[in-house]
């Protein structure tokens, strides 16, 4: 009898112990036996864009014509302030729009950001021993302090679908005019966001401190059209590195606000992710 129950506990032992094999060997797997999900695996291109963005196919790079309009897209991956300098009793910090109330992304602010945000990729490559952007091509592409015939024009970025929206909006505004205002449509697409200082003496909140401003609802997408006048292969390539840099916007950039994800693409294909690719391949091979 002792025999036996010897042999059970060594038999339960053993297999305890292929259970802990078998979860150091497949950690994908729960303790309890039912299977994990397992992490999803991405090629090496899809991992230079943000998940959170949809991506349409790639385009071949021989596809990408270098003067031919280029669509793109920013999509707001948290509430995000396009600030138009104007207030009233109601709202200290207005959001932008157009004559119905539909928000929109100013084409000069967003051809400054990326500016910046070329001018912040030179600087990482230059720490980073990679040759990708020169300042000096950059101010050319952007005619920054330097004029010549290589330009880049940048529309203003305005919701899916607008023509459609602006029409709708306009035919109701038009038809019932006391129920629908520009404001009332803007609310649909727009929110408040209230703060307050305290006062570190009486860890309350300070007399008259309550402000608030307007965001831009995140998850909308804006798109518009943007394109290289008398220019190469290298600007599309300076666009594209700005692009995949550009991820704020907009004010209270430190608590969360203003995190968006851009995307360029041609005849309906992303050529954002092929020239990343092509770009980032030839810097690794001149190191």
């Amino acid at each position: 009898m002792a025999k036996k129950k010897k042999n059970t506990d060594a038999m339960r032992c053993q297999a305890d112990l292929e259970k802990r094999k078998q979860h150091v060997q497949d950690p994908a797997k729960k303790t309890t036996g039912t299977p994990a999900l397992a992490a999803p695996v991405w090629k090496h291109e899809e991992n230079i864009a943000p998940l959170s963005l949809a991506y349409k196919p790639s385009a071949k790079l021989n596809h990408i014509k270098v003067h031919a309009p280029i669509t793109i897209r920013v999509q707001s991956l948290s509430p995000l302030h396009l600030g138009s300098g104007q207030a009233d009793v109601n709202v200290d910090a207005e959001v932008i729009h157009d004559d119905t109330g539909l928000p929109y992304f100013p084409a000069k602010r967003f051809k400054g950001l990326l500016y910046e945000s070329a001018l912040e990729v030179a600087e990482m490559s230059e720490l980073a021993g990679l040759n990708l952007l020169d300042k000096k091509e950059i101010d050319a592409l952007f005619q920054h302090g330097c004029l010549g015939e290589t330009q880049l024009i940048v529309s203003n970025l305005y919701l899916e679908d607008y023509e459609q929206l602006h029409e709708d909006w306009k035919h109701l505004q038009d038809a019932f005019p006391a129920l629908f205002q520009a404001t009332d449509v803007l609310e649909q697409y727009t929110s408040l966001r209230y703060q307050t200082k305290i006062d570190r003496k009486t860890g309350t909140a300070a007399d008259t401190s309550l402000h608030n401003m307007r965001v831009v609802d995140e998850g909308l997408c804006f798109e518009g059209q943007c394109c290289v006048q008398n220019g190469n292969r290298r600007a599309l390539e300076i666009l594209a590195l700005a692009l995949r840099n550009l991820s704020q916007s907009g004010l209270k950039r430190t608590r969360g606000f203003g995190r968006i994800a851009c995307t360029m693409e041609q005849d309906g294909k992303d050529i954002l992710r092929p020239i990343l690719h092509e770009t980032l391949t030839a810097a690794e091979r001149s190191l």
